[in-house]
């Protein structure tokens, strides 16, 4: 797959090879940004892109940049604008991926006051095709813990809190299994490395809450919307890792894969080892949500003046 004609750096669109950052900023040297991805979506029949839930991606991101003391100086409407227009401008006709970073620039080493150190944002938008699509997934529970909140908040969407998930995952790929499922501090089920998770049992859809460790996923919200609207009983609460060998289903969800089904983990199936009937009906809820021109609260379209009804 080649790679895209732009990206968008501080307030300019610019070739894709002249989008870079020196090896001296923050960003660079310790991972420190703020970030999101944004999923564009293509609908054939309707010839359009359509970027999905970009407001409450954006509105995130505040959060995160406002708990990491990252001023920016781009408004929500300038960031909605600009990915629209990259979007548009490199003429993507499948499947996007937005990445929307909020980053730490050149400065003192070690002074991040506002003052002492400069800021920026850049985007990157890349088709994905269907990279991201898996059938299904076998996971372990990984030995590496969550960061709790008191040390560096998973609801922060922050470049350097991947070290901690980036050893889970690599672990759990060494060890021969495709992704592990992160425990917390307290022992309780947390989320996948770049997912959150939920399980079925005796017809009840379960995910962490809020305060197991989790990061507050877009994706993870639709289902929970989707879920109550398809007359699904849905609960929000702490999970014990027992629970995960007693689940009749369970799924993985995403912003670019939407919904992934668990086969098995540590090596006990799930169910019956095949995605279930309340797994299959929340994937194609979503995957019809993500196309969907007419839920203007959600679907925000790229391409003006192609057909979008």
């Amino acid at each position: 797959m080649s790679d895209p004609r732009y990206a968008w750096m501080d307030g300019e669109i610019v070739e894709w090879g002249d989008a870079r950052l020196h090896v001296d900023t923050q960003c660079v040297l310790g991972g420190l940004n703020a970030y999101e991805v944004v999923g564009a979506f293509w609908s054939p029949e309707r010839e359009n892109l359509y970027l999905f839930r970009i407001d409450e991606h954006l509105r995130r991101l505040r959060f995160s940049t406002k708990v990491m003391r990252l001023p920016i100086r781009f408004s929500d409407a300038d960031l909605r604008t600009a990915a629209q227009k990259l979007v548009s401008l490199n003429e993507f006709r499948e499947d996007v991926s937005i990445r929307i970073v909020a980053y730490f620039g050149a400065g003192p080493v070690f002074s991040y006051l506002p003052t002492d150190i400069s800021t920026g944002v850049f985007m990157a938008a890349k088709a994905v095709g269907e990279k991201f699509r898996r059938p299904g997934l076998h996971l372990c529970t990984a030995g590496w813990h969550r960061l709790p909140d008191t040390v560096a908040p998973p609801r922060v969407k922050a470049g350097a809190n991947y070290h901690n998930v980036r050893l889970a995952q690599i672990q759990a790929k060494v060890d021969g299994y495709d992704d592990a499922v992160l425990i917390n501090a307290a022992g309780k089920v947390c989320e996948l490395p770049l997912s959150n998770i939920f399980l079925v049992r005796s017809g009840v859809l379960l995910t962490p809450d809020v305060a197991s460790g989790i990061l507050e996923g877009i994706t993870r919200q639709t289902v929970l919307e989707l879920g109550r609207q398809l007359g699904i009983e849905v609960g929000e609460r702490p999970l014990d890792r027992s629970e995960l060998y007693a689940a009749d289903e369970a799924f993985a969800t995403t912003t670019l894969s939407g919904i992934t089904p668990i086969l098995s983990i540590d090596r006990y199936p799930v169910g019956d080892g095949s995605a279930g009937p309340v797994t299959e009906r929340l994937r194609t809820a979503v995957e019809e949500a993500v196309r969907d021109p007419g839920n203007r609260r959600w679907a925000t379209p790229v391409y003006d003046g192609r057909r979008s009804s």
